[in-house]
């Protein structure tokens, strides 16, 4: 629990100014790539990517030619670039500020590509078509060459929102591991503003990290530590602005999306054991499935007939 109580303190103190939090990124971004290229590529990776893949084909997400967003790109733009090899789309890639590392990205998708075969359990004809690409990255110098050879458009806004974005305008809208870090007063209009850019018919696959993100600097204590605070007692002594994650629960998240008039079509959650946590009574309306969940990966398709529903509600 130390370092648990270590680390909240320091990331407090990175939040404390702008010149704080520049100085967090600029040292956070040289010691993930560092860490990066020494660890290679984690074990969750490559079954995350089948996974990807496996959803889109099952939910027929995809078509040829479409038009593609990822929020929250990244320092590798993992999804979108798997998703890339395997299907003729053009992506944006929108992140808030660039982080971008372009080592580690070359030494993830070396590393993928000595699996890939294997792994994914590819035919020929997908197989070649992604070795094609990942030569790209290969010899690539740059990001512009990469983003060149596989339509890729990256898009910065430090304001976080998708105004920009014109209404229909995406086939696919999709992340990983982001909308935990997103302001929970922001979660209702942000997830409307997903729905309008979304054509109609359009999906969107989201992966929702559930965990105590503090635990990553202290793997002894519980992945949901966090249930044991109040608002009050964790606003004061644990929340941060340059880790900031937001504490909502499984149930709060399909309401946010349902009220969105985004129709659910999949769920696939994770679990761990909480029986060791004594749980702050504001979350003791949650059912006990639900306080175990640790994480969701959630699709749905943007339902015209849903949001009529709402509207006139």
């Amino acid at each position: 629990m130390i370092r648990y109580i270590g680390a909240a303190a320091a990331l407090k103190v990175f939040s404390i100014s702008p010149q704080t939090k520049w100085a967090y990124r600029q040292f956070g971004n040289l010691l993930g790539q560092r860490i990066r290229m020494e660890h290679g590529l984690a074990k969750w990776r490559m079954p995350d990517a089948k996974e990807l893949v496996e959803i889109i084909e099952r939910h027929h997400a995809i078509r040829s030619g479409d038009k593609l967003l990822e929020i929250g790109t990244g320092w590798v733009h993992w999804e979108a670039t798997i998703i890339r090899l395997f299907y003729d789309v053009e992506i944006t890639l929108f992140d808030t500020w660039d982080n971008r590392q372009l080592a580690a990205y070359k030494r993830y998708f070396r590393l993928f590509e000595e699996v890939m075969d294997k792994e994914l359990g590819l035919d020929a004809v997908r197989s070649d078509r992604a070795h094609t690409l990942l030569q790209v990255i290969a010899k690539a110098n740059s990001f512009d060459e990469i983003y060149s050879g596989f339509g890729f458009r990256y898009v910065i806004d430090p304001n976080g929102t998708l105004k920009q974005f014109e209404d229909e305008a995406f086939s696919l809208v999709f992340s990983c591991a982001v909308f935990e870090h997103l302001n929970r007063a922001s979660l209702p209009e942000f997830i409307r503003d997903i729905r309008r850019i979304l054509k109609p018919g359009g999906s969107t696959i989201h992966g929702i990290d559930l965990g105590d993100h503090l635990t990553y600097y202290d793997a002894r204590v519980s992945f949901k530590n966090y249930l044991r605070y109040s608002d009050k007692v964790w606003r004061r002594f644990f929340e941060n602005d340059v880790q900031y994650f937001n504490r909502v629960q499984r149930p709060e998240w399909l309401e946010l999306f349902r009220k969105a008039g985004l129709e659910l079509v999949e769920e696939i959650p994770s679990s761990i054991d909480i029986n060791l946590i004594k749980v702050d009574k504001s979350y003791e309306n949650l059912e006990t499935s639900d306080l175990q969940c640790a994480g969701l990966r959630l699709i749905h398709k943007r339902s015209d007939q849903a949001g009529e529903m709402l509207e006139r509600a």
